[in-house]
């Protein structure tokens, strides 16, 4: 084993991340937004892609952080090695990190602008509160759709 796997405590052996459509629309953000209230999840943008990282401890790491079944591991921890870990390669850099619902809406709200944010964020709520509220909805200008182009702009969501 390198010098660097003793030293590092596994860090690679402690969660788990794989990549996830960007949001196209208000009810995928909040699909998102609930992936974000569980404890240990954070969603993050590198290189324009979207991920979802899940904190949660290999049930093969040992009290002294090895691998019970090293000669026997999946090959996705045969793909980690000193050069590349998470030890040795220090802090990410995304483009964009969230680790709370706040975050995520933040940025949202920075990407869309506020108020058309809110609109489509309203709209999408009054669509899921059912029939009564969308009737209402529909006496006055859909907010969802009040500037579609700026949303897939700069979000590149569609609501």
């Amino acid at each position: 084993m390198s010098k660097t796997c003793q030293e590092c405590g596994g860090k690679c052996c402690r969660y788990f991340c794989f990549q996830i459509d960007e949001p196209q629309s208000y009810e995928e953000l909040d699909d998102v937004r609930w992936y974000l209230c569980h404890e240990g999840v954070s969603v993050h943008i590198d290189e324009g892609q979207w991920y979802i990282a899940i904190q949660n401890r290999c049930k093969m790491l040992t009290e002294h952080n090895r691998c019970r079944i090293y000669e026997d591991r999946p090959l996705v921890c045969r793909g980690y090695s000193p050069d590349n870990c998470d030890h040795a390669q220090g802090d990410y850099h995304y483009d964009a990190l969230f680790q709370t619902p706040q975050d995520l809406d933040q940025y949202a709200r920075e990407k869309l602008g506020g108020s058309a944010y809110e609109q489509a964020k309203a709209a999408s709520r009054a669509k899921a509160a059912g029939p009564g509220r969308q009737e209402a909805s529909r006496a006055s200008p859909d907010p969802g759709r009040g500037d579609r182009g700026k949303w897939e702009r700069e979000c590149g969501f569609n609501p």
